[in-house]
């Protein structure tokens, strides 16, 4: 059951953070069919149940923590992506115009060096 269903569940904290689920929320213990299971206690083979059972519990742990993972790093990220990008952003700004004029001025001045050297040639 989701912990926003669960009536014991600690309610999410400030920030929109849901609550740590708890493990039964995330794992579900394998179980034995009905044709599998022994007739008695002292028939089950206590070491195999106990290997599949953590076996089964560490496969979706990993896949649950993941997840878990992966949604706090996008959202502990995201404002770090957001600042970064608007720095970027920002200095482009500033130095675009300084860039343009500055190609413009060197194209200008190679330009003119050109038409001044074309025409010292002519009068040579």
């Amino acid at each position: 059951m989701p912990s926003a269903e669960r009536p014991d569940a600690p309610a999410a904290r400030a920030g929109g953070d849901e609550p740590i689920p708890m493990l039964t929320e995330i794992v579900e213990v394998p179980r034995y069919l009905a044709e599998e299971l022994p007739e008695t206690l002292a028939e089950v083979d206590w070491a195999e149940l106990g290997e599949r059972v953590r076996a089964n519990v560490l496969e979706r742990l990993a896949r649950r923590t993941q997840a878990l993972l992966d949604a706090q790093l996008r959202e502990t990220l995201q404002p770090v992506i957001d600042r970064t990008v608007e720095s970027v952003a920002a200095e482009l700004r500033a130095s675009l115009p300084l860039l343009v004029r500055d190609v413009v001025a060197r194209a200008v001045n190679e330009e003119l060096t050109r038409v001044h050297a074309e025409i010292a040639r002519r009068r040579g």
